[in-house]
């Protein structure tokens, strides 16, 4: 949730102040964040405030870094190069969070506060390179880039869209990545396999990434967006009464769909469809709704769960995502209705 509250934020703040300020002033608070972790022990009630510091910083270092890749907008970059750039950094955190989440696991067992240590040259490494670029100092001027003629009417309708899919998506894979560990257990799956399953979550989330950069087809339509959605809800009910390790795993194959499908459709028309003067706040905006989706699958997938048992996350997934889709498909029919009218 700080996340989401920092995304907002931060991105808004990149607008108004420096993108490149923004990211400099998030990279020394996280860095300060892990510090004072390393510092005070787990039963110190402080590392709660220090986790929702650090969850702040972090959001103002994503959004003005995607506002920052895409300052110049459809008209000065192009579509093409847009879409690299974002594929580019959609891959990037992906293997950052892989690289993270192993190397982590692996210094932890050496000394717990490793992994910290780590992090902590790491964000300096990011601080020195951002007060070394120049490209996230380009000046904006909305007179300088128009891009109107080349945005669809109906782009801003699926920047909603995209909002809202992220809140149902962002859910599920909360849900899978701290509770589906739960479940393997229960299923006696041994820990080597359940990672290998997870891990062929997130490929699939980097492989829809790289699909959609390469076709255009999926763009400003809605009929692709319900279809990923359908998948996904094939792949939850495979999650709430598979047993065997390939249902399950088919099940996680299927909400990955979604999940990259989500993320990269909605940074896409967010940073292409709003002026450039806006360009962190649409950012941050996307993140959080991202971030709200994580934390709400968290809590209420924890809650649900330890009241329905292992699978009823995945049913409470299923319900909000079908929920999700119907006011998503209310809102594109109303914005069909008033386009046919102005037209």
């Amino acid at each position: 949730m700080s996340y989401a509250i920092g995304a907002a934020i931060g991105g808004r703040l990149s607008d108004l102040w420096s993108v490149r300020q923004v990211i400099t002033l998030g990279t020394i608070i996280q860095i300060m964040a892990m510090l004072a972790c390393i510092q005070w022990h787990a039963s110190n009630n402080s590392l709660y405030l220090i986790a929702a510091l650090s969850g702040s910083a972090i959001g103002c270092i994503h959004p003005p870094i995607i506002a920052g890749l895409t300052k110049g907008g459809l008209t000065r970059l192009g579509t093409k190069l847009t879409s690299t750039r974002l594929y580019r950094y959609s891959l990037s955190w992906n293997l950052g969070l892989i690289c993270g989440q192993t190397g982590g696991g692996w210094l932890f067992p050496i000394n717990p506060t490793l992994p910290l240590i780590a992090g902590v040259l790491l964000m300096v490494g990011v601080l020195i390179l951002v007060r070394l670029n120049h490209t996230f100092t380009m000046p904006v001027s909305e007179t300088m880039y128009r891009e109107a003629s080349v945005v669809p009417k109906e782009a801003r309708t699926f920047v909603y869209l995209g909002w809202l899919a992220n809140i149902s998506g962002a859910m599920g894979m909360s849900t899978i990545i701290h509770l589906f560990p739960h479940l393997a257990h229960e299923l006696a799956i041994s820990p080597p396999v359940h990672g290998i399953m997870l891990a062929a979550n997130r490929i699939m989330v980097v492989i829809t990434y790289s699909l959609m950069h390469s076709l255009t087809f999926w763009r400003y339509r809605f009929s692709t967006t319900l279809l990923v959605q359908l998948s996904a809800l094939i792949g939850l009910i495979l999650l709430t009464y598979g047993r065997t390790v390939i249902f399950l795993t088919i099940g996680l194959l299927l909400f990955a769909l979604l999940t990259g499908f989500n993320y990269f459709s909605s940074i896409f028309y967010s940073t292409t469809s709003f002026s450039r003067t806006r360009q962190g706040m649409v950012s941050g905006l996307h993140e959080a709704s991202l971030a709200f989706g994580f934390a709400a699958g968290a809590f209420g997938g924890g809650i649900v769960g330890l009241r329905l048992g292992s699978r009823g996350p995945y049913q409470m997934v299923a319900v909000v995502l079908v929920l999700t889709a119907l006011i998503q498909f209310g809102v594109y029919i109303n914005m069909r209705r008033h386009q046919n009218l102005r037209d």
